[in-house]
């Protein structure tokens, strides 16, 4: 899909007219004023009804022959960029199903936007709604098969800093777009290899540094847990390290939990749903979409970006809950649930990260607790850090990418919770209480006073049914959010 800026509609090919329409707005004024012609409003908004997504698709006007798909805004005053991004889903849901081409979206004016980051947020939410993971699909006969060719964004914006604008949108969208198609693969196509050798094409492609570490070379540096989680798998582990931008400057490093495939080993997880946990690699396929957007937008920073790439099944060879393993850092861990496991890579990998990069930032998402989808579901991510200042950012930036999160408290007496009698930490706290606040608190023991936010985007990275601004499947959560609050820096 390509998309384009224009003036008039009349420099545009098209097939089908996008209206955007808010609550009491009248449908006749907008089109007469853009292409000359007459509607009959009445005609038109009959079976419209003015809710936030809803489409109304129009044939065969008197005075003009082209489709009109009617969307609901709603109010006016309620308008904002999460609304914008669920009513371009909507459209785009439905066009999908008719055999177009080319389409004009008219852009509605709404001053208290700025047009540039406007045009962007279009531009990236067309290209996020367009999204189907389809690679292992035959198409039926009839299913309709056009895709869409082009869309003209109609705005009175003009010049270099709209069309870069709409340039970036897509830039971010196909990078959100990749970190889905990571988490939709199968496990048996995603492997930690496949996950490797997918971050050394973009590196190589987008020209900064990737560096991976094998298995051997993951227990020769002494990442016992990582080691421990993955011998009980015949796919080797994979230890991912990627370097972008001005390394004389102190670095922003971003961890992305790559658990491949999680069974929960000898802990092993209940049956149902257990093939989603192809997706508990979610938070390392976005770190490495951060770093594709990064440098194509040729962001000014210093980052690394690390994800341990590893799965967790049961064996012979597998680690037993009760085994006491021994960390990068060389504490010990009693491992109390074999099933706790992503935990346990990331302290690894923090503290690698401090040893070698002396982070200024730590930036770390990973899918790690039921607990939070219990307490916050899936259109909440659990928002966890050290360091109070940076929560006001990431509010600014996911007032515009609409990526919601909720500051959770590190409770320092549900420490006691992680006490083990024979080392230094339990990998697991008390049964059903505080699971989401203990298991980052397992984290922050490893991170010390380095400034660090924990993402658990295990309610948030995956929805196995549709929403108003995204299909079913893998959701590449924080992606945009992470892009929005490194160009805010």
């Amino acid at each position: 899909m390509q998309i384009y800026t224009t003036t008039s509609a009349k420099k545009a090919p098209f097939d089908l007219i996008i209206l955007p329409l808010f609550l009491g707005q009248d449908p006749n004024e907008i089109f007469k004023k853009h292409f000359g012609e007459s509607l009959n409003a009445d005609v038109v908004t009959k079976d419209f009804k003015n809710k936030t997504g809803s489409t109304q698709l129009v044939y065969g006007m008197p005075d003009f022959k082209k489709r009109i798909l009617l969307l609901g805004l709603g109010e006016s005053k309620k308008f904002n960029f999460e609304i914008w991004r669920q009513a371009i889903q909507s459209a785009i849901n439905t066009i999908l199903n008719i055999p177009i081409e080319n389409v004009i979206l008219i852009i509605p004016i709404f001053k208290a936007l700025d047009i540039n980051k406007y045009l962007e947020l279009t531009a990236f939410s067309l290209v996020f709604s367009a999204y189907r993971f389809n690679e292992y699909k035959h198409p039926e006969p009839e299913e309709v098969t056009t895709k869409i060719k082009a869309v003209y964004l109609l705005t009175k914006a003009s010049g270099s800093r709209a069309k870069k604008a709409v340039v970036q949108g897509v830039m971010i969208g196909t990078a959100v777009n990749s970190a889905r198609d990571l988490s939709n693969h199968p496990a048996n196509i995603a492997t930690p290899s496949h996950l490797a050798k997918h971050a050394y094409g973009l590196a190589k492609l987008n020209k900064f540094s990737c560096k991976i570490l094998d298995a051997n070379q993951i227990k020769q540096e002494g990442m016992g847990l990582i080691t421990g989680v993955g011998q009980g798998s015949a796919e080797p582990a994979k230890f991912i390290i990627l370097e972008y931008g001005n390394k004389k400057q102190p670095p922003i490093v971003l961890v992305g939990k790559g658990l491949t495939f999680d069974s929960g080993g000898v802990s092993i997880k209940p049956s149902e749903k257990m093939e989603e946990m192809k997706y508990d690699m979610a938070g390392g396929a976005d770190v490495i979409a951060i770093f594709e957007a990064a440098s194509r937008l040729k962001l000014s920073l210093h980052l690394v970006g690390i994800v341990p790439a590893v799965e967790n099944l049961p064996s012979g060879t597998a680690t037993r809950p009760g085994d006491v393993l021994t960390a990068h850092n060389g504490k010990t861990v009693e491992v109390i649930n074999t099933d706790a496991e992503g935990r346990m890579v990331l302290a690894d990998t923090i503290s690698y990260a401090k040893k070698y990069y002396n982070p200024k930032l730590i930036l770390e998402y990973s899918t790690l607790t039921g607990a939070i989808v219990a307490a916050l579901g899936d259109q909440l991510t659990g928002y966890f850090s050290n360091t109070e200042n940076l929560k006001k950012s990431f509010i600014l930036a996911s007032k515009f990418t609409g990526e919601n999160f909720w500051p959770m408290p590190l409770e320092e007496k549900y420490n006691e919770q992680l006490k083990s009698q024979i080392a230094d930490f339990k990998n697991v706290g008390e049964k059903g209480a505080g699971g989401a606040i203990t298991a980052a608190l397992f984290l922050q023991n490893f991170v010390g006073k380095t400034p660090w936010v924990h993402f658990d985007i295990a309610g948030t990275a995956w929805t196995t049914q549709s929403k108003p601004h995204l299909v079913a499947g893998a959701t590449g959560w924080g992606v945009y959010l992470t892009i929005e609050f490194l160009r805010n820096l």
